[in-house]
């Protein structure tokens, strides 16, 4: 015990004084933050009740998650020039808004994994790319939950650049996916475009891409090229030295020699290999610049898809 007694007799009293005022007060402190937590937890039991689409996008730093529209704004503005007309924005929103449609019902549920490559920049300049980014949001903003629908479901929502005066044709995998002429393609900047390949380096890629034992005349000049329709490669061949075939298809084959599109013409010009290729991309669906003169033309982005797509109805995706 303490000399004094009466002090240690004062400490307590102010310890009691002091609990009794907590016991006195604790049901409005509870209140006062329960109500406060409660409120937070009705706001995200109704956002969840909105079920709200969300894309996580994969960048250089980790997974950037964005609600489904915001994403598109960022994406558009990545796949579409900034001198396009606001028609073929639309059209293109549609179709990019198609695409995610089509990955939710593929994963099963309302977030979507995608490859965030070139969205980064977004992140890192948020204030000085907000400008730039008005007209795409106004482009989704008015195309909000559009979706483009074949018998019920998403479309295979194709788009490329240029076409080589025509898209392809997808066969019965994508009926509505059918040859349309873009005769306005062939006027583009970047309609033509030239690749040589020297012998040795061509015979190289062609050993790294087949897996068979090959003669170096067989890879040179006796190739089996194969073409659609419309003039896109659709495969090519070679036999080895023990007689069997193999082939490398069309698509693959640009992407080894780095040819803008698979719409091409194959020369020799002493050692090099001479590849003058017409369009830009794979040609299936919508040819970006001929919707870009169908916008300036006066058409809206449901005549500009109706002229891509065959027999698809736009309906509202939830």
């Amino acid at each position: 015990m303490n000399k004094n007694g009466i002090v240690s007799k004062k400490a307590n009293k102010r310890d009691a004084g002091s609990f009794l005022l907590f016991v006195f007060l604790l049901p409005y402190v509870c209140a006062s933050l329960w109500g406060h937590v409660g409120e937070e937890a009705d706001r995200l039991r109704e956002s969840e009740k909105e079920g709200e689409y969300l894309v996580e996008a994969s960048v250089e730093w980790g997974v950037w998650e964005l609600p489904l529209e915001e994403y598109l704004a960022y994406r558009l503005c990545l796949v579409m020039p900034n001198d396009y007309e606001k028609e073929a924005g639309k059209a293109q929103a549609v179709l990019l808004r198609t695409e995610l449609a089509a990955l939710y019902a593929e994963q099963g549920e309302k977030r979507a994994a995608v490859d965030g490559d070139g969205l980064a920049q977004f992140y890192k300049n948020a204030a000085g790319t907000e400008e730039l980014l008005k007209k795409y949001r106004q482009a989704v903003k008015e195309t909000a939950g559009e979706i483009l629908t074949y018998e019920g479901e998403p479309i295979r929502a194709s788009y490329f650049r240029v076409s080589n005066g025509s898209t392809r044709d997808a066969g019965e995998e994508c009926p509505y996916l059918s040859a349309v002429s873009c005769e306005q393609d062939l006027e583009a900047p970047d309609y033509r475009s030239v690749v040589r390949v020297d012998r040795e380096r061509y015979i190289e890629k062609l050993r790294g891409a087949l897996e068979g034992d090959f003669e170096e005349k067989t890879l040179w000049e006796d190739g089996k090229f194969s073409f659609d329709g419309t003039g896109y490669m659709t495969r090519v061949s070679y036999v080895d030295t023990s007689g069997e075939e193999e082939r490398i298809d069309g698509e693959a084959f640009r992407h080894l020699f780095g040819l803008s599109s698979a719409s091409f013409a194959l020369d020799t010009e002493g050692e090099q290999a001479v590849f003058r290729v017409t369009g830009v991309g794979h040609g299936f669906g919508m040819s970006q610049y001929t919707a870009l003169c169908l916008a300036r033309n006066g058409e809206n982005y449901e005549e500009i898809l109706d002229a891509f797509f065959f027999q698809t109805e736009l309906a509202n995706f939830e």
